[in-house]
């Protein structure tokens, strides 16, 4: 079911000759706008002109993405999925809910044109993981390469742009100047770079569904077993526990439950015998790299311990927010108490965050979307928002507009089977 207007059945000449699917005529404008898309997750924490450089970047692009509503208007109903509608609702809801101002309302209504043009195919949600695939590998890369500058020359190799980070950015320059300094301030044994990202669970939201994608996929070959491990290395080297963990998770998936050539992963499949070598052997290879690699070590030690006695990093993520919405009641409850979590001097996870600030409500219209995927989505893309709900509960910015628009690409993706339709993404 889709919710939307009808346009009038008539003929555009000239918006009939612009092509917004990626095809040969119009690819090199596909792809830079997807390029674009993807990329807007980093520049968000940048100057731009019209707040940060992300939100610019996705009002740049309002042109390309009216034009090809507009097209889609000229003989058809343009829509919104049903299983993105939610979301709608929700994007104008945190508008008006509480404080509303000019800002937020236009804000409202760029994410909502975008859902419309993600539910109409006027965005090539293939084109954009493709793009999103590539920054990924680079990433992963760049952090062995940070790695090496390190530990063999002795310097730590800067990739971030920090005079053009936002001042509410300035918590992050520090680690991505040194790679040791946490938003605390306190400077860490514990080497932990993130390439051009601004610190490890960046590049971890970012990354893990892109690993999921190509390692749980059907028909996985050699080119996508590749990428998964070298993304799998870029996660582990971030030092992220959620990195390692999901990683692991992920690897766990394959190597267990996959059928074989066909790769279909289904629990019966972990009674077969080779799945069952190659899974002990996977605990054997994580048991030896947990006493022999120090930093490995420490990353694990760090999530359920800390580091010099301070709270783990379960702990540090979760404690103080939970607390703060266990005294929320009636009206508060409900609708939430404001739309900024501004002079909270703490870690708010986007659970913990939207039921704050957006109530009951709020929190269902936020979540309605990755559960239905959850339930109904096939693998990857089941597992992707699986992880999405579990990260939610931990990390501030599973909520943030710019990685629920990513969340929605890859995962309408999968729910309109463009992966396996398509050809394969590289």
């Amino acid at each position: 079911m889709k919710y939307g207007i009808t346009g009038k059945r008539r003929c555009n000449t000239t918006l009939a000759k612009i092509n917004f699917y990626g095809k040969k005529e119009g690819g090199c404008v596909d792809g830079f706008f997807s390029f674009l898309i993807a990329f807007s997750l980093i520049l968000q924490h940048y100057k731009g002109f019209l707040g940060n450089a992300g939100i610019s970047v996705l009002v740049l692009g309002l042109p390309y993405i009216v034009l090809g509503l507009l097209a889609k208007l000229q003989n058809e109903k343009i829509s919104v999925e049903k299983i993105i509608f939610p979301l709608v609702l929700f994007s104008l809801y945190k508008a008006f809910i509480h404080e509303v101002n000019f800002m937020g309302i236009a804000q409202a209504i760029v994410i909502v044109i975008y859902y419309f043009a993600i539910s109409e195919g006027v965005i090539n949600l293939k084109s954009v993981f493709k793009s999103a695939s590539r920054i990924a590998q680079v990433a992963s890369i760049l952090i062995i390469v940070q790695y090496v500058c390190h530990y063999i020359f002795g310097f730590h190799l800067k990739l971030v742009p920090v005079s053009l980070l936002l001042p509410e950015s300035s918590q992050w320059i520090a680690g991505a100047e040194t790679g040791q300094v946490g938003i605390n301030g306190i400077r860490s044994e514990l080497y932990r770079p993130s390439a051009f990202f601004l610190e490890p669970s960046h590049m971890f939201l970012y990354v893990f569904p892109i690993l999921f994608v190509f390692l749980l996929s059907p028909n996985i070959d050699n080119w996508r077993r590749k990428i998964a491990i070298l993304l799998t290395v870029g996660l582990f080297l971030t030092t992220s526990g959620m990195g390692i963990g999901v990683s692991c998770f992920a690897w766990i998936l394959y190597l267990g439950f996959n059928s074989g050539k066909l790769n279909n992963i289904k629990l019966k499949n972990v009674f077969r015998i080779k799945n069952l070598i190659m899974l002990i052997t996977f605990c054997i290879v994580f048991i030896v790299l947990c006493f022999t690699v120090p930093f490995f070590r420490d990353s694990i030690v760090r999530i359920f311990v800390g580091e010099s006695g301070g709270s783990n990093a379960i702990e540090g993520r979760t404690a103080q927010g939970f607390n703060l919405i266990a005294n929320l009641t009636g009206v508060k409850l409900l609708i939430g108490v404001t739309s900024t979590t501004v002079g909270i001097q703490f870690n708010m996870a986007g659970f913990v965050a939207t039921l704050y600030k957006f109530g009951i409500i709020g929190t269902f219209l936020s979540y309605a979307f990755y559960v239905k995927n959850a339930i109904c989505q096939k693998v990857p893309y089941k597992w992707i928002a699986v992880v999405i709900v579990f990260v939610s509960f931990f990390s501030a910015h599973t909520h943030g507009i710019f990685y629920m628009l990513y969340y929605v690409i890859i995962l309408m993706m999968g729910y309109n089977e463009k992966f396996t339709t398509g050809g394969k993404i590289r």
